[in-house]
């Protein structure tokens, strides 16, 4: 168990009303919309941030390098500027994979006429 939940474990909460089954759904729906949001915006980053590197973009603006224009335009370290690269890298190599898989199971499942 993490901290942030030993944390959590001794805190006193008030009474609740117990919980509906039509409630524990809208619950459950509006936090799985969330997580598809999140999901989204971390793809779109991740696109952006392939882009902006791929296309040098930090030379026409003044800037030396992926680092300094990381930190002047978005307050990162050159650290979290190269894990934005490895989290784009990595989700354009899960999505190939995942394109691949698709196609190569709709070739193996097709039916024989």
């Amino acid at each position: 168990m993490g901290e942030h939940d030993q944390d959590h474990e001794h805190a006193v909460e008030p009474a609740r009303p117990p919980l509906t089954a039509a409630r524990a759904r809208e619950i459950t729906a509006g936090l799985r919309e969330a997580m598809d949001d999140v999901r989204r915006s971390v793809a779109v980053l991740a696109a952006r941030v392939r882009d902006a590197h791929a296309a040098r973009a930090w030379l026409p603006l003044g800037f030396t390098s992926w680092e300094t224009y990381s930190q002047a335009e978005f307050g990162i370290s050159r650290a979290q500027a190269y894990r934005l690269l490895d989290v784009a890298r990595a989700l354009a190599a899960i999505h190939d994979a995942v394109a691949a898989g698709t196609e190569t199971s709709r070739t193996l499942f097709q039916p024989v006429l």
